[in-house]
């Protein structure tokens, strides 16, 4: 246990910003295989509008630096490698 009160803050403060990140990050996996999913079934329309979801959200995670910019960017063109893998 910390003994400065601005130490127990901090611990406070990185409890909350954790699960925060945790939610996010979770939230990411599950756009990610929503647009997995979508890929099987090869409906372009649909699969676009997932990705666009998926996209959307990676891009706000790195905005807020929950992940790397260039993570985001990275997860985003292997996704798009996968969708263009079906034509």
């Amino acid at each position: 246990m910390p003994n400065i009160k601005s130490a127990s803050k901090r611990l406070r403060q990185n409890s909350v910003r954790n699960l925060y990140n945790r939610q996010i990050k979770s939230f990411l996996n599950t756009q990610r295989k929503k647009v997995i999913k979508t890929i099987e079934t090869k409906d372009k329309n649909a699969i676009m509008e997932e990705y666009k979801k998926y996209a959307s959200a990676l891009d706000k995670a790195a905005r807020k630096s929950i992940i790397h910019a260039n993570r985001a960017g990275a997860k985003k063109s292997n996704m798009m490698k996968k969708i263009n893998a079906l034509k």
